[in-house]
C-alpha cells in the first residue's frame, strides 16, 4: 500500500520558493514507487458534492492575483486518470457518498502547486477531487476511508493548510520560518492527537483545540487532512515529515500517513 499525504500548498509562490519545506516536497516521492495514479482532494475546489476531475488533459486555473508574473507563466501538463477517477466514483457509490465526475475542470494552484514539486515532470496521471466543507469531520475521515483500496498502487493526497488565516498574516515575517505563539499551540495540539491517532479529539478539534477559531476561520483548508487520515484508517500510523511556518501563522506542514499495508 502506498502512503497517503496531506501536504500544506501555501501561497502560490511556493511553486517558485527554495526553502525548507519546498526542499522537503521535492524529496516526497522517492519514499515510494511510482504511482499509477495521484487523486487529489483541493482545498480550493468547494462542492455540496463530490466532484472527481477526470479530463484527458488538464488546463491550468491561476486561482489568484497580485502575485508575481512568474507564476502565471508556469503550465503544468497533467494527463488525466479518467479510469482511476471512475474507480473512485464506484467505492464513493458503494459507501453511500454520491459523487460525480467532472471531465471539464483544470488544475487550481491547491493542485498544480503541490504536483510540481511532488512530481516535476508531470509523469504521472491525476485526478482531482472537491471538497464540502459543510460536511461534519466524521464524514470528511468516511470519505477518504471508502477510497482506501485505491492506495494499493495509487497515492491520495489532500491539499491544503492546518494554520490558514489570511487575515492573521505578518506581511513582514515572509521567510523567517518562526510561528506566531498561537499558531504552534494549535499546531502542536494537532499533532499530538494525529500521532495518537486520537479522533474523537480530532473531530472535535472546533471546541478542544487551542485557538481553533484563528487558525481554522473556514474549513476547506483543514478537510483535506481528514480525509487523507481516513484513507489510512486500516494502518494507523501517522508522521509528520516537516513543519514550517511563513508570516508568522501560515503552516506549512507534510504529513504522512498508513506505511505499510492495510
Amino acid at each position: 500500500m502506498n502512503p497517503a499525504y496531506f501536504i500544506a500548498h501555501g501561497a502560490p509562490t511556493l511553486a517558485i520558493e527554495n526553502n525548507p519545506y519546498t526542499q522537503l516536497l521535492q524529496s516526497v516521492a522517492s519514499r515510494f514507487p511510482k504511482p499509477k495514479a495521484v487523486l487529489l482532494f483541493t482545498a480550493h475546489w468547494e462542492s455540496p458534492v463530490q466532484l472527481i476531475g477526470a479530463p484527458e488533459q488538464f488546463g491550468m486555473i491561476y486561482d489568484f492575483f497580485g502575485f508575481p508574473d512568474d507564476l502565471y507563466r508556469i503550465v503544468y501538463p497533467a494527463q488525466g486518470a479518467p479510469e482511476v477517477a471512475e474507480e473512485a466514483r464506484t467505492l464513493l457509490d458503494e459507501a453511500g457518498i454520491p459523487a460525480k465526475i467532472d471531465r471539464g475542470r483544470g488544475l487550481d494552484h491547491g493542485a498544480w502547486v503541490v504536483l510540481r514539486l511532488l512530481f516535476p515532470h508531470a509523469d504521472v496521471p491525476v485526478a482531482t477531487l472537491s471538497v464540502n466543507p459543510a460536511l461534519p469531520p466524521e464524514k470528511q475521515y468516511a470519505i477518504g476511508w471508502a477510497l482506501a483500496p485505491l492506495r494499493r498502487d495509487a497515492l491520495i493526497l489532500g491539499s491544503g493548510g492546518t494554520v490558514h488565516n489570511l487575515w492573521s498574516l505578518d506581511w513582514s515575517r515572509e521567510q523567517d520560518g518562526f510561528p506566531a505563539d498561537w499558531a504552534q499551540s494549535f499546531d502542536d495540539w494537532l499533532r499530538d492527537r494525529i500521532e495518537n491517532w486520537d479522533t474523537r479529539a480530532l473531530f472535535r478539534y472546533k471546541s478542544e483545540a487551542p485557538y481553533a477559531h484563528m487558525a481554522v476561520p473556514r474549513n476547506e483548508h483543514f478537510v483535506p487532512l481528514l480525509i487523507a487520515m481516513g484513507s489510512a484508517d486500516g494502518n494507523r500510523a501517522a508522521r509528520r515529515l516537516c513543519q514550517y511556518y511563513q508570516y508568522g501563522s501560515l503552516s506549512l506542514s507534510c504529513w504522512e500517513f498508513g506505511t505499510g499495508g492495510m
